[in-house]
């Protein structure tokens, strides 16, 4: 048996492959029985740039695994510049992609950033380096470093904070499972928390067909054949395919969905013992098989599925086959067991095969469901699977679990003799959900970095959540919160129930983008919070007890400022009137918070008196605030305080004098009725009326940038739901073949013309030389002399271009460091003036030297 403590849960899986989008798409075309090599007609062929004298030729193959749009990509989302984006290998965009949906699906992409989160990946050859044409110099030592293959984990650790290990993995077709058993290991030895791992392949040309003699395993009908009599050869295709992983125990405790469990993994070498070096094994399958099973620790007849390898080549199935057998005479097992494989289906995948097979797997025990593997027909004469009880599944079946848990083992096998070999089994029944809708309200966050992507997204979520099934408020509010990457347009709702929240997205409201956190309070507007707050944060409850009624607002609204910045919300501007000015100076650090509540009192006694016509009392009360003030002296506040009372803005770092809040007491004395508050700020002592209330002041930050602690706005447990994944709002970067068959990058000012670059000669110009070295090399039309160089994806490596475009324009050497320190063109283009001043100054010198060794000169 397994130790419990080994079990690895799947909880997050994300796949592009031919025919499908999405994991969910890929699932409904294996249950329909479909097949993806789609034949390429002659127009589709020259629309791809395919030669006719190619595609004419006797044994051509017009057909194609290929997916969808791989020469768009989201570069803005990931903050890369659209020249990098251009030139970067294809296979790292879509799993830069596919990475942030798969965590999306795991329910971790809000929460992955900054964590112990390992990413174990790989992918083929980067043919599309092929395509384009040489950089320049300093370009070329960009180019190499960033689209070399290891750059694949390091790209994806960088774009989404991960803090775990980092570890590029390539053993050829089995790429894809030797990435999950590594990542498996890692999270075993306690090196990470969570692990993404996966493997991408990308043939290019894309969508073109092939020569069957380019290769041995060819198919020359575009036909595969697994395990078939009549099978004749592969068929490349191109995808991806991610799965996130993390301890079982952990992800039970936190709410995690779990697809599956990894129950175990192998990887080992067939070393010598086969016929040549890309030559299979038998024996070295055989065991990979024996080992993964061995660390599964599950009853060997609980396996009622195999996804193999299955690459319809004459020599390749025949041993698979054999090595299955044996295996399974070795553990004594009999019983049933189906074989399938995906790649009929949807062609070789190369690295990302297995991955392909896995999440095929994980689906099938999940689901309860074993495919049709399609296009077999006749078992290969070579293959003696009798008394083993394998067979070849041809038709779509149930997949009861009678007794035992369902579980399925997946084959990768690459070129070159590295087998591995995984096992995976169904967790059981799906968590119930969380509460019932009505119970309390929540918030429900949207966030998206274009309008574009906004709208399709709310749009998607609308209808999620209108056909939602048995999901609960609580789980998919838990969901949009933790699940998904708080992006600068924003817009959340709080609502009590999932028809609440449809109607709510149905009102097509704009996103809000990120702007100043103001909040305003007026102690006299303070309301008796409803239990429905109180019982949640204990310390409002505490504060309403005073018997005073302006120390139980002071109170209540410094318990409400202390929870804000404890749910992680840091207020720019805090903008108050009268007695809660002195609130206002010590939630920002002005004043300790036990003179600010002296002084508040005070002051609302003065009014009081003041009205009275008691003017002794009124002067007693003020020097008793001035008395206080003076021996413990304001100091500098970490936020703005805005004051109604005196229409003015200290800002944040000046301290404000004693008399500021000695005029305070008087103005808002001498006016009676408190100012209006301003409708840009949130009213804080408003918000403490109800839960509701709070949820919507929090929210309201939310949308203006904070990043909140969500868990200390959730009532109950929740767990993670299936939602829809971000709509990725993708631009062409993809290089274009010219007419005469020259390769060639698109202009990136072809849609946005920029002015001509003016001489460097004025000091005037040199600005607008920086930004045009920016247009040139970030790609990127839209530059402005105080954009900024990280904004717009620049980096170190992009910086050293335009360091070698500055020395060769200007002929200054400025240090990198000092460039990315500058962030501007108007910062940059100052470093350059300095450069050239100091140039000067250092020519005039020499020259009075050389002229007058002994005498001096005026500067």
């Amino acid at each position: 048996m397994q130790n419990p403590d080994d079990a690895i849960a799947v909880i997050g899986m994300a796949c592009r492959l031919p025919g499908a989008r999405d994991v969910d798409r890929y699932w409904s075309n294996l249950l329909a029985g479909a097949h993806f090599l789609a034949p390429l007609d002659e127009s589709g062929l020259r629309s791809k740039g395919v030669p006719h004298d190619r595609y004419a030729r006797d044994g051509y193959v017009a057909v194609s695994g290929a997916v969808d749009a791989v020469e768009h990509f989201d570069s803005p989302f990931f903050g890369i510049a659209p020249a990098e984006a251009d030139t970067m290998d294809p296979q790292h965009r879509l799993f830069l992609e596919e990475a942030v949906h798969a965590l999306e699906d795991a329910g971790w992409a809000g929460r992955a950033a900054g964590q112990r989160v390992g990413v174990f990946c790989g992918s083929g050859e980067n043919q599309y380096g092929r395509l384009l044409p040489e950089p320049d110099e300093a370009a070329g030592s960009h180019r190499r470093m960033s689209d070399a293959p290891a750059m694949l984990p390091l790209r994806v650790s960088y774009h989404l904070d991960l803090r775990g290990p980092s570890v590029f993995v390539n053993t050829l077709c089995s790429t894809g499972l030797t990435a999950v058993h590594l990542a498996r290991q890692s999270l075993l030895a306690g090196d990470c928390d969570v692990a993404l791992a996966g493997a991408v392949s990308v043939q290019l040309p894309h969508e073109h067909g092939y020569a069957p003699q380019q290769s041995a395993v060819l198919s020359p009908d575009g036909t595969l054949r697994p395990f078939d009599r009549a099978a004749n050869g592969t068929v490349p295709g191109s995808g991806v395919g991610i799965v996130v992983l993390r301890p079982l125990a952990a992800a039970l405790r936190d709410g995690d969905r779990v697809h599956a469990v990894l129950h175990g993994t192998a990887v080992n070498n067939d070393g010598s013992d086969r016929q040549s070096f890309a030559a299979p094994s038998v024996a070295g399958q055989r065991d990979v098989i024996l080992a993964a099973v061995a660390d599964a620790g599950v009853d060997p007849r609980a396996i009622g599925y195999v996804e193999a390898h299955g690459t319809g080549t004459p020599l390749g199935d025949p041993v698979e086959l054999a090595a299955l057998r044996e295996a399974r005479e070795r553990l004594g097992v009999d019983t049933p067991c189906a074989i399938g494989a995906v790649k009929s289906s949807i062609g070789h995948l190369d690295t990302a095969a297995g991955m392909a097979g896995l999440i095929k797997a994980i689906l099938c025990v999940r689901e309860g469901v074993i495919p049709a593997t399609v296009n077999h027909r006749e078992l290969l004469p070579s293959a003696d699977v009798k008394g083993s009880g394998l067979y070849v599944n041809t038709r779509r079946r149930p997949w009861p679990e009678n007794g035992r848990p369902r579980c399925a083992a997946v084959s990768a096998l690459g070129v070159g003799g590295t087998n591995a070999h995984a096992v995976v089994g169904h967790h059981g029944a799906a968590a119930e959900p969380s509460g019932t809708d009505g119970a309390a309200p929540e918030v429900f966050p949207l966030s998206a970095r274009t309008e574009n992507a906004f709208h399709g997204l709310r749009e998607s979520l609308a209808h999620a959540v209108t056909a939602s099934g048995d999901r609960a408020a609580a789980d998919v509010a838990r969901t949009l919160q933790d699940g998904r990457m708080p992006r600068e347009l924003r817009r959340a709702w709080v609502a009590r129930s999932l028809p609440e929240l449809a109607a709510l997205l149905k009102e097509e409201e704009d996103p809000v983008p990120a702007g100043p956190l103001e909040v305003a309070l007026d102690l006299g507007s303070a309301v008796r919070p409803e239990p429905s707050l109180t019982d949640r944060l204990p310390a409002f409850g505490t504060a309403q007890d005073r018997p005073d009624a302006t120390e139980r607002a002071f109170l209540l609204g410094y318990a409400a400022l202390e929870e804000l910045a404890a749910l992680g919300v840091r207020v720019g501007t805090v903008t108050a009137h009268g007695a809660g000015e002195y609130l206002a100076a010590a939630y920002a650090g002005a004043l300790d918070r036990d003179v600010a509540l002296r002084c508040a009192v005070r002051h609302e006694a003065i009014r009081a008196v003041v009205h009275g016509g008691d003017l002794s009392a009124c002067e007693r009360h003020l020097a008793a605030i001035e008395d206080d003030l003076r021996s413990h002296p304001p100091a500098r506040p970490e936020s703005a305080l805005r004051s109604l009372s005196l229409g003015e803005t200290v800002p944040a770092g000046t301290a404000p004098s004693v008399d500021h809040f000695l005029d305070v007491a008087q103005a808002s004395v001498m006016d009676g009725e408190p100012a209006a508050l301003p409708g840009d700020a949130a009213d804080l002592m408003g918000a403490l009326a109800s839960w509701k209330n709070w949820l919507e002041l929090a929210a309201w930050c939310w949308e203006r940038g904070a990043n909140l602690d969500w868990a200390r706005l959730r009532g109950t447990s929740a767990h993670t739901v299936a939602l829809p994944l971000y709509p990725f709002d993708p631009r062409r970067h993809w290089a274009i073949t010219a007419p005469d068959g020259t390769p060639a990058l698109p202009d990136p000012k072809s849609e946005a013309k920029s002015e001509p670059v003016p001489a460097a000669g004025a000091q005037e110009d040199v600005v607008a030389v920086v930004m045009e070295t920016w247009r040139s090399v970030l790609g990127e039309p839209d530059v402005e002399p105080d954009s900024n160089f990280f904004a717009l994806g620049g980096h170190s490596l992009v910086a050293a271009q335009i360091v070698a475009r500055l020395r060769e324009g200007f002929g200054v050497g400025i240090p990198i460091g000092d460039l990315l320190d500058a962030e501007t063109p108007e910062g940059m283009a100052e470093l350059v003036r300095e450069q050239r001043a100091s140039a000067e100054l250092y020519s005039k010198l020499t020259a009075h030297h050389t002229a007058d060794p002994t005498g001096s000169f005026e500067l």
